[in-house]
């Protein structure tokens, strides 16, 4: 068991602390240290970008990475919890599987998303990795273990869901996945010159099984929310039994910090309408990792934003109140000194009512990376205040610096004490 002391951030290299990490390579040696330990909280791959998983004493699941089985008649794979989902990719996609939700990168537990119950562009048809979950093993402050599933120890099991890590230390995992026969995905491309006709696309195609939608944070006057929605369904394989490959391509590196002052709000600027111009409007075939795993393409694209790091400032907002929120939301930022390099919109269904910590509710939510400058914390502030105002919250795998109220989520609610993060002190403490 590998035990040291150092600085550690997440993604988006803000907030950075001090502390002590374990890392078990069995399940015993998990045991061990979790009860003589009086606060800890577990971590995955450190993909999530606020202060969630951070903690004077963190407990690393990275080597707990054993593929326990993987039945390929009925699609379903038993593993530990810090299997990434890209140790994943390989074995099942040539066994004509995938996975029925996934995020916008591959290198993330499995624990991870079972604790942030992570979504895809699909939320309207499969709902969050948890609809897909069939059970798990949690390791208890007390050293227990508890096997829970929709059955056994079912309110645990929701509890630990989107739990941020609040209830103990996720140990392995079973679900589904999802049949295909291609490893092609056809894509169709769509404008929109602005906000009105950006929220039109989406409804007059919901259809398309997976949608997710790009807007030009800096487009003024008629092109206020002008951008873009990509559509996709898995394509079906001309020959039944096809033999599937996982194709990937050699992503590029950014092998340092880039200085502050890159990205600036003309830089941005420029970013934004040559990503305009490039959008081509029409129907494609993309291989499933180009349309899941844009973000992938690039190792260390965070380092963009140099060691000063990025806030993403991520929400949900209720459908009846998705388009008049947003657009508040960009007025708002239009009329401060930040300027996000990347904004993504997405759709979002109903949700199961046991699924009570899922970050989506039905209607839109908005995701933007903001560089950290330092007036960010201001406009985060008057962020908070619009979504609140408009029945929404924040998806605390992101949140840095939000209000504690944003994620509608109360962490003295949760059992164990002993699990606390610097997101849970955070929340607690405003």
């Amino acid at each position: 068991m590998k035990i040291e002391v150092k600085e550690v951030a997440n993604w988006g290299n803000y907030p950075s602390i001090r502390a002590e990490i374990v890392q078990p390579e069995q399940a015993f040696e998990a045991v061990a240290y979790v009860q003589k330990a009086t606060r800890l909280i577990a971590r995955g791959n450190g993909k999530c970008y606020g202060d969630a998983a951070l903690g004077p004493m963190i407990l690393s699941t990275l080597a707990l990475r054993t593929i326990r089985s993987f039945d390929a008649s009925a699609g379903q794979i038993d593993c530990e919890a810090g299997v990434l989902l890209s140790d994943l990719l390989p074995l099942i996609v040539p066994a004509g599987w995938f996975f029925h939700v996934t995020p916008g990168i591959k290198s993330i537990t499995v624990g991870g998303a079972i604790a942030s119950d992570v979504h895809g562009k699909n939320h309207p048809a499969k709902g969050c990795f948890s609809n897909w979950l069939i059970s798990l093993e949690l390791l208890q402050g007390d050293g227990t273990i508890a096997r829970c599933s929709r059955m056994e120890n079912a309110p645990l099991f929701w509890q630990t869901c989107g739990g941020m890590g609040w209830t103990g230390v996720i140990l392995s995992a079973c679900f589904r996945l999802m049949k295909i026969s291609s490893t092609q995905m056809r894509q169709m491309s769509l404008r929109a010159s602005n906000l009105e006709q950006l929220f039109r696309i989406f409804e007059e195609n919901a259809h398309w099984p997976y949608a997710a939608g790009w807007i030009d944070c800096t487009a003024r006057g008629a092109g206020f929310g002008r951008g873009a929605v990509f559509f996709a369904a898995h394509a079906t394989a001309p020959e039944e039994n096809q033999t599937l490959q996982f194709l990937t391509k050699k992503a590029k590196n950014v092998p340092f910090f880039a200085p502050s002052w890159v990205l600036n709000r003309f830089s941005i600027y420029l970013h934004n309408a040559l990503f305009n111009r490039r959008v081509q409007a029409g129907e494609s075939l993309v291989e499933l990792d180009t349309y899941f795993y844009p973000l992938d393409r690039v190792q260390n694209w965070n380092r963009f934003y140099g060691r000063r790091g990025f806030i993403q400032y991520q929400f949900c907002l209720p459908e009846e109140q998705s388009f008049d929120g947003i657009r508040e939301v960009l007025e708002t930022i239009r009329s401060s000194r930040d300027t996000p390099f990347l904004t993504v919109l997405k759709r979002h269904g109903e949700r199961p009512p046991e699924a009570i910590h899922s970050f989506p509710i039905r209607g839109y939510s908005l995701a933007l990376d903001f560089p950290r400058t330092s007036t960010i914390f201001d406009l985060v502030k008057r962020l908070d205040e619009i979504v609140w105002q408009h029945g929404g919250k924040i998806y605390l795998s992101k949140d840095a610096c939000s209000s504690a109220k944003m994620g509608r989520v109360d962490p003295r609610t949760f059992g164990e004490d002993k699990f606390f993060s610097s997101l849970k002190e955070r929340i607690m403490m405003k």
